[in-house]
């Protein structure tokens, strides 16, 4: 079935912003040294995008990015975090790719310059029931506000993303330290020393979208996959 993506717009900041703020076809952010690609795309009626619309968009993405041909560009999930991998030609790609998506709203991110993680949550999902996964220092930065309570949720998915650990999600393993209007700062607790990096805001409609990096003196994360994953996804 075919699905019908328009393009979107996006409150961001002068400096990130193209001449017109309608998101066709990157949006591209600047993260300390990195720079990072975002596409975001609409969905009519019809239900969720799928995962295979999300590979689909991330290898476009990825192809543009590296000036390849989208044919020759495959994107898989690594069991057991979902971590999207990008290969080229058969080879691994030296490029981070971070996907989600939610009702109404696709989003893949890309950088070959920083590890980056990419997530989308509807505040009018994000209410009292995820407090269980906060410490009290982070809801204190997100006051009795469901948008605010969204954002947080948003920014520890995404760092938990951006360190691509290959592990299941573990939230009070993913601290959020500081919360502006566009951007947060956080810490990954990891059994071999703690990650650290920042993150950046987008609304997008109703959506809250965040976008989190590795910070340049953090724990070095590779972007390459080992020999035996490339053997698993390629099989």
């Amino acid at each position: 079935m075919s699905c019908a993506w328009t393009p979107i717009t996006a409150e961001t900041s002068t400096s990130d912003r193209r001449p017109s703020a309608e998101i066709a076809p990157d949006l591209i952010l600047h993260m300390g040294d990195a720079e990072v690609a975002v596409r975001l795309r609409t969905r009519g009626p019809g239900g969720p995008p799928t995962s295979a619309e999300a590979a689909r968009l991330a290898e476009s993405l990825v192809a543009d990015r590296l000036s390849l041909h989208a044919g020759g560009v495959r994107v898989a999930s690594l069991v057991p975090s979902g971590r999207p991998v990008a290969f080229a030609s058969g080879a691994p790609a030296a490029v981070c790719v971070s996907i989600s998506h939610v009702q109404g709203l696709l989003g893949v991110a890309v950088s070959t310059d920083a590890s980056i993680g990419l997530d989308i949550v509807d505040p009018a999902e994000a209410g009292r029931g995820l407090d269980i996964w906060f410490t009290p220092d982070e809801l204190a930065l997100a006051p009795d506000e469901g948008r605010l309570r969204a954002v947080l949720w948003a920014a520890k998915e995404a760092a938990y993303k951006a360190c691509r650990l290959d592990t299941e999600f573990r939230p009070h393993a993913v601290v959020i330290e500081s919360l502006a209007t566009r951007s947060f700062g956080w810490t990954v607790r990891d059994r071999f020393g703690d990650i650290r990096g920042t993150g950046r805001l987008l609304v997008i409609g109703r959506h809250v979208v965040a976008l989190a990096s590795v910070a340049a003196c953090g724990h070095a994360v590779s972007n390459l996959t080992s020999l035996e994953t490339q053997e698993a996804l390629l099989s």
